[in-house]
């Protein structure tokens, strides 16, 4: 006769001094009876008893749930095993150790955590994924449960991931994606060791800043487009709008009209960044100064699209296509650098570095720490060093 695995609250009728009862699991077989503890204990108004699950009157009923069912999954498990083989399981012969039936699946954990995070933004949410999807991948399609993860555990995946060809910098953002999940889970009481991630310092390559100077970002303003479809203009506008700000790609893309105060100087910009959550106030008139009506060049390229009746100010393309685009502008501007969008942020910092004293240009890029913009004083020092050797002094 099958074994039959139930959740079952408050078995004892008692509850303690904080008005709560445990969750068990019943194991039945042949009017037999044991009970495995989930380690859960609920008041009587947050279980559902048809349903026999946990309600929506518990902060993590659904992580709670997941834990009960994980619980089950992993009984019924055994079970099936031995039907496969043919051999005969009564309720004696299951394996009940307590921390492998009762533990978490850590998959499941991070896969509900990304669903219901209604603040990781989109391009952030794929890096995630990612992360568990290497995960998945290393342990070929087996769960791994939280009694499972120590300094090893993360160890093992570490050198799967450089294994796998990837490099310094994406190895140390999974690293720091997996150590997320983990602090998540010991704040809410699913993990109770120490975080074995932070045990593992990795070290972050720091790339080469490439940027534009003044002559090739005017390059690109120049370019005749009217022979190319309107997009690459849209593009054009949107990445001279960042060089002359310094904007990110999240924030550009997603300015609105409230967002723009018209003063009598000018335009001023002012909103909370969406990468770093931080106010940001940018006084456009004040920025790469025009000869064209006494304004500025990005109000200029503001006022083009200002009074179109739409949600955000530039279109929303996905990046990649943006950057695609910009490959295109560099190469009609006879550019020999490798241009994506965040060139424009890297060159307003460089530019600004020689223009503004450094706790302006913090400001203005919105950092909290100064050694930040201080790699944009560096960067704009050797562009310096760059152009005095190739003057022809003779």
């Amino acid at each position: 006769m099958n074994i039959k695995f139930t959740a079952v609250f408050n078995r004892k009728k008692k509850l303690n001094n904080k008005g709560q009862a445990p969750i068990e699991i019943q194991i039945y077989q042949d009017r037999k009876r044991k009970f495995v503890s989930t380690g859960i204990s609920i008041t009587t108004a947050q279980w559902d008893k048809r349903g026999r699950l946990i309600n929506s009157k518990h902060d993590d009923y659904d992580l709670l749930n997941l834990q009960i069912k994980g619980i089950i999954n992993r009984l019924e498990k055994q079970q099936t095993e031995h039907i496969l083989q043919d051999k005969p399981l009564s309720i004696g012969g299951l394996n009940l150790d307590r921390e492998k039936i009762k533990s978490l699946s850590f998959i499941d954990f991070v896969k509900k955590e990304i669903e219901s995070d209604q603040v990781l933004r989109a391009k952030t949410k794929v890096s995630h994924n990612n992360t568990l999807n290497k995960l998945i991948e290393f342990r070929k399609d087996k769960d791994i449960l939280f009694s499972e993860i120590d300094y090893s555990f993360v160890d093992d995946f570490l050198n799967y991931l450089r294994k796998e060809g990837l490099s310094q910098n994406t190895v140390h953002k999974q690293h720091k994606n997996f150590k997320k999940y983990l602090d998540l889970a010991i704040k809410k009481g699913f993990y109770t060791q120490a975080n074995p991630c932070k045990q593992i310092k990795l070290r972050w390559e720091e790339k080469k800043r490439e940027v534009l100077v003044l002559d090739e970002i005017n390059a690109i303003a120049a370019l005749d487009l009217s022979n190319y479809d309107r997009k690459i203009a849209e593009v054009r506008d949107l990445f001279l709008f960042s060089c002359y700000t310094g904007l990110r790609i999240s924030d550009a893309t997603h300015l609105k009209r409230e967002y723009f105060t018209k003063t009598k100087k000018g335009y001023e910009l002012e909103f909370v960044t969406q990468k770093v959550n931080k106010r940001a106030q940018i006084p456009l008139h004040s920025l790469f100064k025009s000869k064209k009506k006494g304004k500025s060049k990005p109000e200029l390229i503001l006022e083009k699209y200002l009074n179109q009746k739409k949600e955000f100010i530039f279109p929303i393309l996905p990046e990649p296509f943006i950057n695609r685009h910009l490959k295109v502008l560099a190469s009609l501007a006879e550019i020999k650098i490798n241009v994506t969008f965040h060139t424009a942020r890297h060159s307003f910092g460089t530019y600004m570095a020689n223009k503004v004293p450094l706790p302006v240009l913090m400001v203005l890029m919105q950092h909290s720490d100064i050694k930040t913009t201080m790699t944009y004083v560096n960067t704009s020092q050797e562009l310096v060093k760059q152009g005095l050797m190739k003057v022809a002094w003779d």
